[in-house]
């Protein structure tokens, strides 16, 4: 079997989708042979990363539908083992994947929390538009539509008025989890610098009841969407911006940290929260991270997207008894959830109902 996931781009600024999208490639290569491939519809560019996964950037001749299935097949000599993912919404992935189901190929459509109440309110009648017009006929032609988290499962159902596949969002689960040996308590928020993420009332709320605790620091990570000019008067000796961090860098980070905190309004299921936590950070979160399992495995601190409330839930962490007992459950409930091995079973179980082997 090979798997084809198709995205519009590799950059960093896209990093959750894309990576998220070809999570739990090895295991499903070392336990059932199956072969992934990341097909990327966009251009390479300077922000472009490359991913551990083999990589093509699809030629121009293959961007638009004809070309794509001229271009399968001659990659491909026959369509029996083959399966199309998409991710992401409104964009060519999906076109490429209603035109491969029309010519025969199985096609699994991933909307990544696209199509989530406050996404489709954001450039509302735009967006209603093209999704009566063609996203939703193009994407309920898919064999099976897959939702990365339960809440955004709940939401497709009635919008697109058809059975929604469940597999969440995995994460590979640290082998160490060092001990936290901070001399202050570390709040983390680590996720792109845009207005939905919540990062420019979370440094209000911080710079309210925060801005002269030293035993406290604010550490921001992540490309700038707009945000970062908002953000720069309240960074401080105790709020300070890393940048965009991958790799050893960002290990550390997660490692160092004692909370996560994301105040976004909307997500599909974020894998920052879960990668936080597999290395015991606590999470510090809104409901629109649709993680409603934090709240109610008490895993965590329910927050909203309001200044009053971000400043309540900091307040609360800093006087946190448990720290360390809480610190080990999260990372416990990870490693027992949402670990490759976890997810990558739940993925073969989507993939192999497809099979015509």
């Amino acid at each position: 079997m090979t798997v084809i996931h198709l995205v519009t781009s590799v950059d960093k600024i896209n990093f959750g989708i894309w990576n998220a999208a070809i999570f739990g490639w090895e295991y499903l290569a070392a336990q059932y042979k199956v072969t992934s491939l990341l097909w990327v519809t966009g251009h390479k560019t300077e922000q472009s990363l490359q991913p551990p996964i083999t990589t093509v950037f699809l030629p121009e001749q293959a961007k638009n539908p004809q070309g794509f299935i001229e271009y399968l097949k001659s990659e491909f000599t026959n369509n029996e083992d083959i399966i199309i993912v998409t991710h992401g919404c409104w964009r060519l992935p999906t076109k490429l994947g209603f035109e491969a189901k029309k010519n025969g190929y199985r096609w699994i459509y991933v909307p990544h929390g696209m199509l989530e109440p406050w996404s489709m309110k954001h450039r509302k009648w735009k967006k209603l538009f093209y999704f009566h017009l063609l996203e939703k006929r193009m994407g309920n032609k898919a064999d099976i539509v897959r939702a990365v988290g339960s809440s955004e499962k709940t939401n497709l159902e009635p919008l697109l008025k058809r059975q929604i596949c469940l597999v969440e969002n995995g994460v590979s689960v640290p082998e160490i989890i060092l001990p936290k040996k901070n001399d202050k308590v570390i709040f983390l928020f680590m996720a792109r610098l845009h207005f939905k993420k919540g990062i420019t009332p979370l440094v209000k709320a911080w710079n309210a009841v925060m801005k002269n605790n030293s035993n406290a620091e604010l550490i921001i990570a992540g490309p700038d969407e707009g945000e970062l000019k908002l953000i720069q008067p309240y960074l401080s000796e105790n709020v300070t911006y890393a940048g965009v961090v991958y790799g050893k860098e960002k290990i550390g980070l997660l490692q160092q940290a004692n909370y996560y905190v994301l105040p976004s309004l909307s997500e599909g299921f974020p894998v920052s929260v879960l990668e936080a936590m597999s290395y015991g950070c606590i999470p510090i979160i809104s409901e629109g991270c649709n993680f409603a399992t934090v709240f109610n495995e008490k895993l965590g601190y329910k927050i909203d997207t309001e200044i009053g409330s971000i400043s309540n839930g900091l307040q609360q962490a800093m006087h946190n008894d448990n720290y360390d007992l809480l610190s080990k459950k999260n990372a416990a409930f990870i490693a027992m959830n949402y670990s490759e091995a976890k997810i990558g079973e739940d993925l073969w179980s989507m993939y192999k109902n497809l099979s015509r082997g």
